[in-house]
Protein backbone atom coordinates (compact mmCIF):
# COMPACT_ATOMS: atom_id res chain seq x y z
CA UNK A 1 0.00 0.00 0.00
CA UNK A 2 1.24 3.22 -1.10
CA UNK A 3 1.05 5.97 1.83
CA UNK A 4 -1.73 9.02 0.80
CA UNK A 5 0.99 11.66 1.64
CA UNK A 6 3.47 9.94 -1.09
CA UNK A 7 0.48 9.40 -3.72
CA UNK A 8 -0.30 13.15 -3.06
CA UNK A 9 3.02 14.15 -3.37
CA UNK A 10 3.29 12.20 -6.98
CA UNK A 11 -0.03 13.92 -7.78
CA UNK A 12 1.77 17.14 -7.39
CA UNK A 13 4.93 16.38 -8.81
CA UNK A 14 2.85 15.12 -12.29
CA UNK A 15 0.72 18.12 -12.37
CA UNK A 16 3.93 20.47 -11.95
CA UNK A 17 5.45 18.54 -15.28
CA UNK A 18 2.64 18.79 -16.92
CA UNK A 19 2.61 22.08 -16.52
CA UNK A 20 4.42 22.51 -19.76
CA UNK A 21 1.53 21.38 -22.01
CA UNK A 22 -0.97 23.72 -20.46
CA UNK A 23 -2.39 26.88 -21.82
CA UNK A 24 -1.51 27.97 -17.89
CA UNK A 25 0.39 27.82 -15.06
CA UNK A 26 -0.96 26.17 -12.27
CA UNK A 27 1.43 27.79 -9.94
CA UNK A 28 0.87 31.20 -11.12
CA UNK A 29 -1.77 32.46 -8.52
CA UNK A 30 -1.16 36.27 -9.64
CA UNK A 31 -1.83 35.54 -13.30
CA UNK A 32 -4.62 32.37 -12.34
CA UNK A 33 -5.83 32.79 -9.21
CA UNK A 34 -9.24 30.59 -10.04
CA UNK A 35 -7.21 28.09 -11.95
CA UNK A 36 -4.61 27.27 -9.19
CA UNK A 37 -7.48 27.48 -6.77
CA UNK A 38 -9.18 24.83 -9.12
CA UNK A 39 -6.47 22.39 -9.87
CA UNK A 40 -5.67 22.02 -6.13
CA UNK A 41 -9.09 21.25 -5.63
CA UNK A 42 -9.06 18.74 -8.15
CA UNK A 43 -5.16 17.25 -7.05
CA UNK A 44 -7.09 16.75 -2.84
CA UNK A 45 -9.46 14.98 -4.49
CA UNK A 46 -8.02 12.72 -6.81
CA UNK A 47 -4.99 12.23 -3.86
CA UNK A 48 -8.25 10.82 -1.50
CA UNK A 49 -9.90 8.65 -4.64
CA UNK A 50 -6.32 6.96 -5.56
CA UNK A 51 -5.51 6.59 -1.97
CA UNK A 52 -8.66 4.87 -1.36
CA UNK A 53 -8.39 2.77 -4.47
CA UNK A 54 -5.99 0.53 -3.51
CA UNK A 55 -8.62 -0.98 -0.86
CA UNK A 56 -10.76 -2.05 -3.87
CA UNK A 57 -10.73 -4.03 -6.84
CA UNK A 58 -11.60 -0.56 -9.17
CA UNK A 59 -9.68 -0.26 -11.81
CA UNK A 60 -8.11 3.33 -13.87
CA UNK A 61 -10.38 2.63 -16.82
CA UNK A 62 -13.14 1.72 -14.60
CA UNK A 63 -13.04 5.14 -12.92
CA UNK A 64 -12.58 6.42 -16.50
CA UNK A 65 -16.22 5.24 -16.86
CA UNK A 66 -17.52 6.64 -13.82
CA UNK A 67 -16.48 9.71 -14.81
CA UNK A 68 -18.25 9.61 -18.00
CA UNK A 69 -21.50 7.98 -16.26
CA UNK A 70 -21.33 11.40 -13.95
CA UNK A 71 -21.79 13.36 -16.39
CA UNK A 72 -25.05 11.67 -17.89
CA UNK A 73 -25.94 11.71 -13.96
CA UNK A 74 -25.30 15.08 -13.37
CA UNK A 75 -27.89 16.19 -16.29
CA UNK A 76 -30.46 13.76 -14.88
CA UNK A 77 -30.17 15.54 -10.76
CA UNK A 78 -30.62 19.04 -13.18
CA UNK A 79 -33.75 18.01 -15.18
CA UNK A 80 -35.34 16.47 -12.02
CA UNK A 81 -37.10 19.33 -10.93
CA UNK A 82 -36.56 18.84 -7.34
CA UNK A 83 -33.76 21.40 -5.13
CA UNK A 84 -31.77 19.28 -3.19
CA UNK A 85 -31.31 16.73 -6.52
CA UNK A 86 -30.67 19.97 -9.05
CA UNK A 87 -27.79 20.97 -6.39
CA UNK A 88 -26.41 17.99 -6.11
CA UNK A 89 -26.40 17.56 -9.95
CA UNK A 90 -24.39 21.06 -10.11
CA UNK A 91 -22.05 20.02 -7.48
CA UNK A 92 -21.41 17.18 -9.59
CA UNK A 93 -20.62 18.88 -12.85
CA UNK A 94 -18.72 21.40 -10.90
CA UNK A 95 -16.74 18.55 -9.22
CA UNK A 96 -16.56 15.28 -11.90
CA UNK A 97 -13.32 16.55 -13.17
CA UNK A 98 -11.69 15.19 -10.04
CA UNK A 99 -11.85 11.81 -11.67
CA UNK A 100 -10.40 12.54 -14.86
CA UNK A 101 -7.03 13.58 -12.79
CA UNK A 102 -8.45 10.26 -11.05
CA UNK A 103 -8.13 7.69 -13.03
CA UNK A 104 -4.24 8.26 -14.76
CA UNK A 105 -2.74 8.75 -11.05
CA UNK A 106 -4.64 5.35 -10.19
CA UNK A 107 -2.96 3.48 -13.47
CA UNK A 108 0.44 4.72 -12.48
CA UNK A 109 -0.02 3.15 -8.68
CA UNK A 110 -1.74 -0.23 -9.78
CA UNK A 111 1.21 -0.18 -12.72
CA UNK A 112 -2.16 -0.52 -15.36
CA UNK A 113 -1.43 0.55 -19.00
CA UNK A 114 -4.66 1.04 -21.04
CA UNK A 115 -4.91 2.57 -24.88
CA UNK A 116 -8.25 3.58 -24.69
CA UNK A 117 -7.69 5.51 -21.19
CA UNK A 118 -6.91 8.96 -22.80
CA UNK A 119 -10.42 7.73 -25.36
CA UNK A 120 -12.80 7.56 -21.91
CA UNK A 121 -11.34 10.76 -20.73
CA UNK A 122 -12.06 12.88 -24.40
CA UNK A 123 -15.25 11.18 -24.25
CA UNK A 124 -16.32 11.56 -21.06
CA UNK A 125 -15.79 15.39 -21.42
CA UNK A 126 -17.97 15.04 -24.71
CA UNK A 127 -20.92 13.63 -23.07
CA UNK A 128 -20.85 16.09 -19.55
CA UNK A 129 -20.87 19.19 -22.18
CA UNK A 130 -23.51 17.51 -24.13
CA UNK A 131 -25.45 16.45 -20.90
CA UNK A 132 -25.27 20.13 -19.27
CA UNK A 133 -26.42 22.00 -22.46
CA UNK A 134 -29.33 19.93 -23.00
CA UNK A 135 -30.43 19.30 -19.04
CA UNK A 136 -30.08 22.89 -18.90
CA UNK A 137 -32.56 22.94 -21.87
CA UNK A 138 -34.98 20.90 -19.80
CA UNK A 139 -34.60 23.17 -16.90
CA UNK A 140 -35.44 26.13 -18.71
CA UNK A 141 -39.02 23.85 -19.88
CA UNK A 142 -39.54 22.88 -16.16
CA UNK A 143 -39.00 26.41 -15.15
CA UNK A 144 -41.80 28.11 -17.93
CA UNK A 145 -43.47 24.90 -19.45
CA UNK A 146 -42.86 26.71 -23.00
CA UNK A 147 -42.63 24.17 -25.61
CA UNK A 148 -39.71 26.04 -27.58
CA UNK A 149 -37.12 24.78 -25.07
CA UNK A 150 -38.00 21.59 -25.53
CA UNK A 151 -37.77 22.03 -29.30
CA UNK A 152 -33.99 23.91 -29.02
CA UNK A 153 -33.27 20.68 -27.41
CA UNK A 154 -34.08 18.12 -29.86
CA UNK A 155 -32.62 20.68 -32.64
CA UNK A 156 -29.31 20.96 -30.46
CA UNK A 157 -29.23 17.07 -30.06
CA UNK A 158 -30.16 16.64 -33.90
CA UNK A 159 -27.07 18.93 -35.08
CA UNK A 160 -24.35 17.47 -32.59
CA UNK A 161 -25.54 13.44 -33.92
CA UNK A 162 -25.34 15.11 -37.80
CA UNK A 163 -21.73 16.88 -36.69
CA UNK A 164 -20.08 16.78 -40.26
CA UNK A 165 -16.15 17.02 -38.61
CA UNK A 166 -17.22 14.44 -36.40
CA UNK A 167 -18.38 12.12 -39.12
CA UNK A 168 -15.47 13.23 -41.56
CA UNK A 169 -13.05 12.01 -38.55
CA UNK A 170 -14.67 9.45 -38.47
CA UNK A 171 -14.74 8.04 -41.78
CA UNK A 172 -10.94 9.20 -42.75
CA UNK A 173 -10.32 7.10 -39.44
CA UNK A 174 -12.28 4.21 -41.18
CA UNK A 175 -10.16 4.60 -44.43
CA UNK A 176 -6.78 4.64 -43.08
CA UNK A 177 -7.47 1.74 -40.87
CA UNK A 178 -8.53 -0.21 -43.80
CA UNK A 179 -6.17 1.09 -45.85
CA UNK A 180 -8.33 2.80 -48.11
CA UNK A 181 -6.74 5.82 -47.38
CA UNK A 182 -3.27 7.46 -46.85
CA UNK A 183 -1.90 10.05 -44.81
CA UNK A 184 1.27 11.66 -44.61
CA UNK A 185 2.57 13.43 -41.06
CA UNK A 186 4.60 16.23 -41.44
CA UNK A 187 6.51 17.09 -38.62
CA UNK A 188 6.91 21.02 -37.87
CA UNK A 189 8.56 22.89 -35.15
CA UNK A 190 6.65 25.77 -33.42
CA UNK A 191 4.12 25.72 -36.24
CA UNK A 192 1.07 28.10 -35.62
CA UNK A 193 -2.01 28.07 -37.07
CA UNK A 194 -3.44 31.53 -37.98
CA UNK A 195 -7.03 31.62 -37.12
CA UNK A 196 -9.88 34.37 -37.31
CA UNK A 197 -10.54 35.98 -34.77
CA UNK A 198 -14.92 34.57 -35.20
CA UNK A 199 -12.93 31.45 -34.73
CA UNK A 200 -10.90 32.54 -31.74
CA UNK A 201 -14.48 34.24 -30.32
CA UNK A 202 -16.54 30.67 -30.85
CA UNK A 203 -13.65 28.59 -29.33
CA UNK A 204 -13.04 30.53 -26.00
CA UNK A 205 -17.13 31.65 -25.70
CA UNK A 206 -18.92 29.14 -23.91
CA UNK A 207 -16.97 26.31 -23.40
CA UNK A 208 -16.41 23.62 -21.77
CA UNK A 209 -13.07 24.37 -19.78
CA UNK A 210 -14.07 24.47 -16.02
CA UNK A 211 -13.86 27.98 -15.48
CA UNK A 212 -17.20 28.51 -18.18
CA UNK A 213 -18.90 25.63 -16.46
CA UNK A 214 -18.36 26.54 -13.03
CA UNK A 215 -19.46 29.97 -13.57
CA UNK A 216 -22.79 28.43 -15.39
CA UNK A 217 -23.17 26.19 -12.54
CA UNK A 218 -22.62 29.30 -9.92
CA UNK A 219 -25.60 31.15 -11.71
CA UNK A 220 -28.30 28.21 -11.79
CA UNK A 221 -27.38 27.46 -8.66
CA UNK A 222 -28.29 31.22 -7.71
CA UNK A 223 -31.23 31.24 -9.62
CA UNK A 224 -32.36 28.02 -7.82
CA UNK A 225 -31.65 29.40 -3.91
CA UNK A 226 -33.46 33.19 -5.10
CA UNK A 227 -35.83 31.71 -7.62
CA UNK A 228 -34.53 33.88 -10.49
CA UNK A 229 -35.98 32.81 -13.75
CA UNK A 230 -33.92 34.66 -16.80
CA UNK A 231 -30.77 33.40 -16.27
CA UNK A 232 -30.73 29.37 -17.29
CA UNK A 233 -32.79 30.83 -20.07
CA UNK A 234 -30.02 33.12 -21.45
CA UNK A 235 -27.21 30.74 -20.75
CA UNK A 236 -28.83 27.93 -22.72
CA UNK A 237 -29.60 30.17 -25.74
CA UNK A 238 -26.61 31.28 -26.06
CA UNK A 239 -25.10 27.72 -26.00
CA UNK A 240 -27.24 27.23 -28.69
CA UNK A 241 -26.17 29.78 -30.94
CA UNK A 242 -22.62 28.77 -30.54
CA UNK A 243 -23.74 25.34 -31.63
CA UNK A 244 -25.71 26.75 -34.68
CA UNK A 245 -23.08 28.92 -35.68
CA UNK A 246 -19.89 25.84 -35.56
CA UNK A 247 -22.43 23.18 -37.00
CA UNK A 248 -22.72 25.87 -40.06
CA UNK A 249 -19.23 27.19 -39.71
CA UNK A 250 -17.55 23.76 -40.17
CA UNK A 251 -19.72 22.55 -42.88
CA UNK A 252 -18.67 26.18 -44.61
CA UNK A 253 -14.58 25.16 -43.98
CA UNK A 254 -14.70 21.34 -44.76
CA UNK A 255 -16.71 22.16 -47.52
CA UNK A 256 -15.97 25.66 -49.00
CA UNK A 257 -12.08 25.24 -48.35
CA UNK A 258 -11.21 21.75 -48.17
CA UNK A 259 -10.47 21.77 -44.39
CA UNK A 260 -10.53 17.74 -44.21
CA UNK A 261 -7.95 17.88 -47.16
CA UNK A 262 -5.54 20.89 -45.62
CA UNK A 263 -5.32 17.89 -42.55
CA UNK A 264 -4.67 15.39 -44.30
CA UNK A 265 -2.44 15.18 -46.60
CA UNK A 266 -3.16 12.47 -49.60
Amino acid sequence: MIRYSDIRKLNYKDRRQRNFNFDYDIYDWKSNPYTCLKSRVYIELSSIFAFLSQFTPITANQISLIYCFSGFMAGIFLISNIDILMIGGLLIFFLKSSLDWTDGLVARIKKETSSVGHLLDAWGSHIGGISLITSLGIYCYNNTNDIIFLFLVIMYLFIQTIDFKFYSYHQAFYEIVNKKMSVKTKITNNQKIKENILVIFLKNFMDNRSRTVDLVCLLIFLEILFSFERISIIVFILYFIKAILIFFGIIYVYYFKDGLKNQLND
